[in-house]
This record gives C-alpha cells, structure tokens and sequence, in this order.
C-alpha cells in the first residue's frame, strides 16, 4: 500500500483542477482539495485493492464536490481557467465555459471528467456510482447540449 505521502504528491494537482472545475472558485476549492486529503487520509486503511486507488480518489473528490455544491445550494459556476487550451478564439472558449458551467450536474460531471480528465466510462461509473450506460448517456446529451447553443456561433 503506498503511504500518504506519496498519494497527495501524486494527485494533489489533479484533485484541485477538479475541485476548481467543479466549484469555479480557488478558495473553495482548496478547502475542498484539504477535505478531499483528509478523507483519503482516514479511509487509506480500507482500501483492500491498490489496483483502484484512482477510482477511489475519484469518488471522494466528486462525492466532496457534488455534496458541497448541494449545500450551497449552487449550481456549479463558470470557471475563469479556461478547459480547452487550444489556439481558438477567446471570446469562444468563454461561451463555451458559460454553456458548459450550465448544463444540469450530471451532464457537467460526466462531460469533466471524461472530456477534460480523461476517465473513461468505467472508471466515471465507479467513480459517480452510475451504471456506464448513464454515464455514455449524460456525456452524449451534455455534447447534444453544448452542440445546439454552439451552432448559431459558429454558423452551422
């Protein structure tokens, strides 16, 4: 089992960006990065199977998120970092952060972590505790989504 130490360094970056992209905010997000730590610090002992430890981070950091928007009673808000980093027009990826900070948060959830984490439907299934169907399904209505408010910007 690896020790704690080693797990944070290796995804303490992975689990702000997530938390950012969940929250949209930094302050928040690092306090729900430091909730996120403390909980994989309390529960490392049972984890019997090493082979999921980044499922399980997973499920944590989402659990923490999706729990703190709810008693926020937010939806989950535009982020200033931008997701996509290619060389497209600014003002694009902007409406593109607005469309994606407003879709319902299980589409947001889904579309983050597979379109910008890279997880693949197994890994969000475990992660979200959905059946892989849902996930494939909310991902595809989170694209149908962002593709209609998209087309009249770009002229399609």
């Amino acid at each position: 089992m690896q020790n704690f130490e080693a797990i944070y360094e290796s995804y303490k970056s992975k689990v702000y960006s997530t938390a950012y992209r969940m929250v949209g905010n930094s302050s928040d997000a690092e306090d729900i990065t430091q909730d996120i730590f403390v909980r994989i610090y309390k529960k490392l002992h049972t984890l019997r199977n090493e082979a999921v430890l980044s499922t399980w981070i997973w499920r944590i950091t989402m659990n923490i998120c999706i729990d703190w928007l709810r008693k926020k009673k937010v939806k989950m808000p535009l982020n200033k970092e931008p997701i996509f980093n290619d060389r497209s027009d600014p003002h694009l990826k902007v409406t593109l952060e607005r469309m994606i900070s407003a879709l319902p948060n299980g589409y947001k959830s889904v579309f983050i972590l597979h379109d910008v984490e890279g997880l693949n439907h197994k890994e969000i299934s475990k992660t979200l505790k959905i059946s892989e169907g849902t996930s494939k399904s909310q991902l595809h209505r989170a694209r149908l989504v962002l593709r209609d408010k998209l087309s009249p910007i770009l002229g399609r």
